[in-house]
């Protein structure tokens, strides 16, 4: 579980790279995202092997945690887990974009990382994350 600090930073970098989904956070009380952001992976990967993850992927962390948040409302259908994977995707080239400058071969392999993490979550382990969330989503209403 990350701090409250960690997720307050997540948050700023967010907001500062103007994500999409940003609109989300205003949402959800800070207990509320610590309890649904679990990092970069699913939450049925094992979180030893989450936190590694996380820690290779941590440029992607701001939209992970947006992604996270979409789940965390999952309505189980297809039109919107299409919605929060394109909209994790496209956060994570913004943010490699904003890591590096255009002339940095960085810059490019960011952006082919965010395209293997785009990948991961629109695959069926993606979709099996969303039908699991879509069923703690309406236990908890």
């Amino acid at each position: 579980m990350e701090t409250k600090e960690k997720l307050d930073e997540l948050m700023t970098r967010a907001v500062e790279a103007e994500l999409d989904g940003v609109e989300l956070f205003a949402q959800f009380s800070i207990d509320d995202i610590q309890r649904e952001y679990n990092g970069i992976g699913p939450e049925w990967m094992p979180a030893e092997i989450r936190d590694r993850l996380s820690g290779h992927l941590e440029l992607f962390a701001p939209a992970a945690l947006i992604h996270d948040l979409r789940y965390s409302r999952s309505n189980g259908s297809r039109f919107d887990f299409n919605f929060a994977n394109m909209e994790f995707g496209g956060n994570c080239v913004k943010l490699a974009n904003d890591a590096h400058p255009w002339y940095s071969w960085r810059r490019y392999a960011a952006r082919a990382a965010a395209q293997v993490a785009f990948d991961c979550v629109r695959s069926q382990a993606g979709w099996i994350a969303w039908c699991e969330a879509s069923r703690k989503s309406f236990n908890r209403e």
